[in-house]
Order: C-alpha cells, then structure tokens, then sequence
C-alpha cells in the first residue's frame, strides 16, 4: 500500500491509514485499555510494519470503525467531495490499485 500511495500522490490522492485496533488481541500485543496504549500499538505498526502513510487513530471505543463497517481490513476511496466511491472489506493492494487507476482515467478522459 505505500508503493501505491507514492505512485498516485502525484495525482493528487491522498492515503491514510486508521489504526482501529488489534485484530487478534493477545496474540502478540494486549487487549486497548487506554489511549496512551493504543498510540504505542500504532507507532509499533509504524515502525514494524514500515508504514510510510500518514496514521491516524480511532478513538479507545472504536467510533469510526463502526461508522465505516466494522470490518477488520477494509479500504475507502473517497473522491474530491469526499464522497465514498469505492468500498473493499478487504485491502488488497492490486484491488484497490485498479479501482484508482479506473478513477483517475474516468477523471481524465472528462
């Protein structure tokens, strides 16, 4: 996902990721009991996993998770009315580059 995030930044899209929560609490870190916790976990995801995107966090209740379907791994496109025009339950990086590029050409052939 950051080597697509750099391949279209120059287009104009921007990429964020949300940190909601651990997907298997326990497995290899603790169940969210605080803020403070939950800013940890998202810097070691950062760190970890070499996340280049700009990382945002969800509240300790999980507010935007639910507002956006509760789905362990899921994607949103957004275009420039921040209007939802593509919806994935699932990232999956050659996915959600196809569906950017049919949006970019879609732009640009208007």
């Amino acid at each position: 996902m950051n080597e697509l995030a750099d391949r279209v930044a120059h287009h104009g899209v921007g990429s964020i990721f949300i940190y909601t929560h651990e997907a298997h609490p326990g497995e290899n870190y603790r169940h969210l009991t605080s803020m403070a916790q939950k800013v940890r976990h998202a810097q070691d995801l950062r760190d970890v996993l070499g996340i280049t995107r700009e990382i945002l966090i969800d509240a300790l209740d999980g507010r935007c998770h639910r507002a956006y379907g509760s789905m362990p791994n899921m994607s949103w496109i957004f275009d420039g009315r921040m209007a939802p025009i593509y919806k994935s339950d699932w990232s999956d990086a050659n996915s959600i580059a196809n569906a950017i590029d049919y949006f970019l050409d879609v732009a640009e052939r208007r």
